[in-house]
């Protein structure tokens, strides 16, 4: 393969990792537990994404320290990513028979820990192989993939309202699809990005400066994972009481918010790592579009009417990934050449595990067995607060503008 398709590739194969866990996650899960629980499905729920974040959290850490391993050896992390996507498609086929929570349970620890061993690596090609100058440019190609993740959801909740086990099956058949090409066309000779020797006090700075990163990308991921993990029982029992809401099921209404949110987004990421690279700055940006996820997330708590969740939820989409591709490019930045990058971006990619154990134990800790609208709504405030901090702790790095 000619290195320039490296790119296009590895974007779509990006895709296929945001449409493995953001479907299942938001409507699939939901649903089948709602299916399988009638009674307390939050119960049961912010269990199953309480034991995944645990694995999820495990997972990524020796997920990033074994492609280190791997590249140091072998000059690419080809085989990680082959064997998380052998082991994530076997998942789905787990869930698509689960009918119990012990097989739930099962399948969520086998899917939590193929995911990350296939995304930790995919993550961590970003800092590997695309230079300073295109880091944010190419994050942002990166960072349609939770847009048109919400278009799958979309599609997926037109297509059936009902649970069932084939939309388990439909989406590892076009995860493969879209992950496979990487993997049969990987180049043999592509280069890894030299690293830059720091001066001593930006090199003593490097530790405080990923703290603050670390923290900022975990506050926006936790109010994430608050908005993302209940939006169908949120749509089931705050949006559809709103004023406006049209005689649908939450499936329909699960969908509506996402093809909205698809396509105010869609070109937020590419927009905004554009920007943050011809400027040369990366804090600005990543501070306004985290107090537009705080914004956003106010509007969805106490919004009264439809028309308002609706444009809350596309605004929270669009500052999400526009924070994402070019906190994505900022970090890669911070750690490219670095000879343990792989184990740095696993830590990094808690901030990805940790909302959902955090989320699912705050909804636990509120509930206590039952999550009515008035806790829901408080909980997503909580998410407010933490996009808050976020945009507190990106305007304290330091090495990187």
């Amino acid at each position: 393969m000619n290195k320039a398709r490296f790119t296009p590739l590895y974007i779509l194969a990006n895709l296929g990792a945001f449409i493995a866990f953001l479907p299942l996650l938001v409507l699939l899960l939901p649903r089948r537990v709602a299916a399988i629980a009638a009674d307390e499905p939050i119960t049961l729920l912010s269990w199953l994404l309480l034991v995944g974040g645990v694995t999820a959290s495990l997972a990524n850490i020796a997920a990033g320290a074994f492609s280190d391993y791997w590249i140091r050896r072998h000059g690419n992390r080809r085989m990680p990513i082959a064997l998380g996507l052998a082991a994530l498609l076997a998942s789905y086929a787990l869930f698509a028979d689960a009918r119990t929570p012990l097989t739930l349970f099962a399948a969520i620890i086998v899917f939590q820990a193929s995911f990350n061993l296939m995304f930790a690596p995919i993550g961590a090609l970003l800092a590997d192989h695309v230079p300073h100058a295109r880091k944010g440019w190419i994050a942002g190609w990166l960072g349609m993939a939770l847009p048109l993740a919400g278009l799958a959801i979309t599609l997926l909740g037109y297509l059936g309202s009902a649970d069932s086990g084939w939309p388990f099956l439909l989406l590892a058949g076009i995860i493969a699809a879209l992950i496979l090409p990487l993997l049969i066309a990987w180049p043999a000779d592509l280069p890894l990005i030299a690293r830059e020797e720091p001066p001593a006090d930006r090199g003593a700075a490097l530790g405080r400066d990923f703290a603050l990163a670390w923290v900022a990308r975990l506050t926006v991921q936790t109010g994430a994972a608050i908005m993302l993990s209940y939006l169908y029982l949120y749509v089931d029992g705050i949006a559809s009481g709103a004023a406006g809401y049209p005689d649908q099921a939450a499936s329909a209404g699960v969908a509506t918010l996402s093809l909205i949110a698809t396509i105010m987004s869609l070109g937020a990421g590419i927009i905004a790592g554009r920007i943050s690279d011809v400027a040369g700055k990366r804090r600005v940006p990543l501070a306004l579009t985290a107090c537009g996820v705080a914004l956003a997330l106010a509007l969805l708590a106490w919004g009264s009417h439809w028309g308002v969740i609706l444009a809350a939820y596309a605004l929270f989409t669009a500052c999400l990934t526009a924070f994402l591709s070019v906190d994505s490019a900022l970090v890669a930045q911070m750690l490219a050449g670095h000879r343990r990058r792989g184990t740095y971006l696993g830590l990094m990619n808690l901030t990805n595990t940790l909302p959902a154990i955090i989320a699912p134990s705050a909804a636990l800790l509120l509930s206590s067995g039952d999550l009515p609208g008035g806790a829901l709504r408080l909980l997503i405030g909580l998410g407010t607060l933490a996009a808050l901090v976020a945009a507190a702790s990106v305007m304290g790095i330091r090495s990187v503008r």
